[in-house]
């Protein structure tokens, strides 16, 4: 029983061993280490890279490490480690304690700078205290050590290698102090580190170096407080969650695909100094936000490829070049701006897979012919007055444009500008389907087309009507001079009472017509597909078949407006309102019985009276003129404007052109 409790104790102090605190001089450590399974060890005095290597070599179960306490000294080795045997001084050696099962590590407090590699792939490390007297951290440093969580860099550290925290899976802050020296951030520094959220590089950083962060979990990235800043490498940020990057007035260079695809990255700020758009920089990137390019020279190739939500960009005086297929892909866009007075230089397909013709250019007054002019600028939109619809450009949307589409449909090929507005509906095609685009537009209700001045004197006009409820009547509408013209739109408002029943157009014209909300007016459109003429003077165009009941009053009308006649050079030509009177026959017998008439012979006002009287006439400004009326129709000269003619308490509004 005693001989088993002495065993136990035993192995029990044996194990107690294998934490070691030693005093050193260098050279000598492994002399006075002999127990290679030891899991602790503290070592203070003086240290050179042969004893370095003989704690990564041969002490493998080692755990935690203090070596604060030491200082270390310059050497030349007997052999070659990693294909050197001079050290430094006041230098952890490369690869000394890479791949070692460290958990914790004080570094010596003297210390310059950790060399390449000295504590890679220690995978179980998880706290490091380094010395304030650090001044570099080599290439690949602390490279996989992927349970590490949080690295504080001390204010003497100006450098950080390439790859020197690279792969630290579990990292998720990397921060200087307040008054850090840091200057530069090499490539690869911390890439493809997913779980870091939270980055601070002081305000003496001058460089971040290519894919430095790439592949990293930051969300949103200020670097305003980093003033000093400068360039940012290529790469930089590919493979992140980035939402919104804030960078300072400092940058001037962003390096090529430096947000590549970075799906979620919503806005950014460059800075202001930034001159060129690198290739790839923020392509396929989820920008929503306008960029502010002020100060750009030149869009790299592919500069802004995909970016399929921004739906505007604006291109600064300065801009002198966009690269092949910067702007490919931008299907989104749907207003571009250009204040550079000479029109930019291109590269290819700049534009590929965007709709340029849907898209608003807006460049200087004084350079618009020479963009329109410019091979890929000229396929744009350039007039912001052009609406859905409007394909003859002139500001509206009536016949004169299903005229034109017509033409363009029969063969005929017209400018740019119009091939681009006559693809109403967008699907690259000009066809029928592009008419009745047009036609649902003018048939959508409201008024078809803003109020004018007749200018034309041919007029659309119909006959006067007798009807007793429960007849029905066909009428004829008339074009004047109808040989000028070979399509027209106009409404047809009837009073309560009166209903279409029925209507049909002459020859081979088409009709289109539609009630309005009212449900008294009908828009008609008459237009043909072999642009024939409306040939006949004074012969009907269009019939009507209307049928009474006896919600009609005994003195009504009937109202064409809004009338449109379109020749063949596409041109819309408005033409005055016409009244026609209806008499409820069963109220009244006679027409004569009914109101006084007005209506316009181009410049003639013509009101048909049915005794003598007077007739008052305001013009637009306030003036009042009478007028001497004689029973029948009497005609008095015009001068252009609006007017309105008062007879027997009743009103008409005419204009004249």
């Amino acid at each position: 029983m005693n001989r088993i409790l002495v065993l136990t104790i035993l192995s029990w102090l044996a194990c107690q061993v294998q934490a070691l605190d030693v005093v050193t001089t260098a050279g000598n450590l492994s002399s006075q280490v002999t127990d290679t399974g030891i899991t602790s060890l503290k070592v203070t005095g003086t240290m050179d890279a042969n004893d370095f290597y003989f704690i990564g070599d041969n002490l493998r179960k080692l755990t935690s490490l203090d070596i604060e306490g030491v200082t270390i000294l310059a050497c030349k080795t007997t052999g070659f480690h990693y294909w050197t045997n001079e050290f430094k001084a006041d230098e952890v050696p490369l690869a000394a304690f890479s791949a070692m099962k460290l958990t914790s590590i004080k570094l010596p407090a003297g210390a310059r700078s950790i060399g390449k590699a000295a504590l890679a792939s220690c995978d179980r490390l998880t706290s490091v205290s380094l010395p304030a007297t650090l001044d570099s951290i080599a290439d690949f440093a602390f490279a996989g050590c992927s349970a590490l969580t949080s690295i504080t860099l001390p204010a003497s550290v100006t450098t950080v290698g390439c790859g020197a925290f690279m792969r630290c899976t579990a990292l998720t802050r990397f921060e200087v102090a307040p008054s850090s020296r840091l200057a530069r951030l090499d490539a690869t520094a911390l890439l493809d580190c997913p779980s870091l959220k939270t980055i601070a590089l002081g305000k003496r950083v001058k460089s971040i170096g290519e894919r430095a962060l790439a592949g990293t979990g930051l969300n949103n990235v200020d670097l305003t407080s980093s003033t000093s800043l400068a360039e940012i490498g290529d790469w930089a940020m590919v493979k992140t969650p980035v939402a919104a990057v804030k960078l300072p007035s400092s940058v001037t260079l962003v390096g090529d695909g430096a947000f590549l695809y970075d799906a979620g990255l919503n806005e950014i700020a460059l800075g202001g100094k930034v001159t060129t758009l690198n290739d790839y920089l923020l392509a396929g990137t989820g920008l929503n936000v306008p960029v502010d390019l002020t100060g750009v020279i030149r869009l790299g190739d592919y500069a802004l490829y995909n970016v399929s939500r921004l739906s505007v960009v604006e291109l600064p005086e300065t801009v002198t070049w966009l690269g092949t297929r910067s702007m490919a892909g931008m299907t989104g866009l749907t207003g571009l701006t250009s204040n550079a007075v000479e029109v930019p230089g291109l590269g290819e397909e700049v534009w590929a897979g965007v709709n340029q013709g849907k898209v608003l250019l807006e460049v200087p007054a004084a350079a618009l012919d020479d963009y329109k002019a410019a091979e890929q600028w000229k396929l744009f939109l350039y007039e912001a007055s052009w609406v859905k619809g409007d394909v003859n450009g002139d500001g509206e949307v009536n016949i004169a444009d299903i005229n034109m589409l017509v033409f363009i449909i029969q063969g005929y090929v017209f400018g740019d500008d119009v091939m681009q507005r006559a693809d109403v509906d967008g699907n690259g095609e000009i066809n029928i389907a592009d008419i009745n685009a047009v036609l649902a537009i003018i048939m959508g209700g409201g008024a078809h087309s803003p109020a004018h001045t007749p200018d034309t004197d041919n007029m659309l006009r119909l006959d006067d009507l007798s009807i007793k409820p429960g007849e029905e009547r066909t009428l004829n509408i008339v074009l004047d001079h109808a040989g000028d013209y070979s399509a027209l739109q106009c409404d047809i408002t009837l009073p309560q009472g009166l209903t279409i029943v029925g209507s049909a157009v002459r020859g081979q014209h088409v009709k289109e017509t539609s009630n309005m909300d009212d449900n008294q007016t009908l828009r008609t459109v008459v237009y043909s597909m072999n642009n024939r003429y409306f040939d006949e003077d004074g012969k009907a165009v269009m019939t009507i078949t209307v049928r009474a009941d006896a919600a009609l009053s005994s003195e009504s009308q009937i109202v064409l407006s809004n009338v449109v006649l379109a020749d063949n050079d596409n041109v819309g030509w408005h033409a005055a309102d016409y009244v026609a009177r209806v008499n409820n026959t069963s109220g009244v017998e006679d027409l004569n019985a009914m109101a006084n008439r007005v209506w316009l012979e181009g410049r003639v006002l013509c009101i048909e009276a049915l005794n003598d009287g007077v007739a008052h006439l305001a013009a637009i400004n306030g003036a009042v003129t009478s007028l001497q009326l004689v029973a029948g129709v009497n005609r008095f000269e015009m001068e252009s404007g609006f007017y309105v003619v008062s007879i027997n308490g009743k009103s008409y509004k005419i204009a004249v052109r």
